[in-house]
């Protein structure tokens, strides 16, 4: 007689991977994903733009400081397209310098950095006003990718931000306007937020309030 052979959840776990980091990688990849126009595409390894971007920590426990470049490739497809407004989005790859300025009257964490570079990519989706104007404002939502030096992040109590781990998510939602004949100038404003979504034991989180100025050729 055939035996049934029953397997157990803890050997599919065996190898150490958490479930959590498979849901969460799933989510990331759908994003991605969702956001490549799959429709007759060249990718021009030639950025459409640079922008920097500056900004500080929103909570108080901490005195961090970022700042940010950023080189950003245009998709060149609108999902929707109405004669006011229009949806469409580009890649960013940025680079981070994260700073702590505390001192030590603030008793800041021994065991936190009090400085961290940081890499992030994300796609990018942007609503935009379509207007004959000079000026046309916009918003921008998007999910990425982070990869940071520093685990542990400095700040005024005698535990650090502890972040759980090098990789986490990259998170924005900013407002800003285009300018310029062209509208190739932009100034934005919003919030930045870097966590892991449980992929690490711990999950403190950054967020930042952030300025952004940049031009596209």
């Amino acid at each position: 007689m055939a035996k049934k052979i029953r397997i157990k959840s803890s050997c599919i776990n065996s190898s150490g991977i958490k479930w959590s980091e498979i849901k969460w990688s799933g989510v990331a990849l759908s994003v991605f994903l969702g956001a490549m126009p799959f429709k007759a595409y060249s990718f021009d390894i030639a950025p459409d733009g640079i922008f920097v971007t500056g900004g500080k920590y929103i909570p108080n426990k901490a005195d961090l400081t970022n700042a940010r470049i950023a080189l950003r490739w245009d998709w060149n497809r609108d999902f929707i397209s109405h004669p006011n407004w229009k949806l469409d989005g580009y890649f960013d790859l940025g680079y981070s310098q994260w700073k702590s300025h505390l001192s030590a009257k603030d008793k800041p964490s021994p065991n936190g950095a009090k400085k961290a570079w940081q890499v992030g990519f994300a796609p990018v989706f942007r609503l935009s006003y379509q207007s004959e104007s000079a000026i046309a404002p916009f918003l921008d939502f998007g999910v990425g990718v982070s990869y940071q030096s520093k685990k542990n992040i400095e700040k005024k109590l005698k535990s650090p931000i502890n972040m759980g781990g090098h990789t986490q998510f990259e998170t924005r939602a900013m407002v800003g306007i285009q300018f310029g004949a062209q509208k190739n100038y932009e100034v934005a404003y919003g919030w930045f937020h870097y966590s892991n979504a449980g992929l690490h034991p711990q999950n403190e989180g950054l967020d930042f309030q952030m300025l952004s100025l940049g031009m596209k050729w």
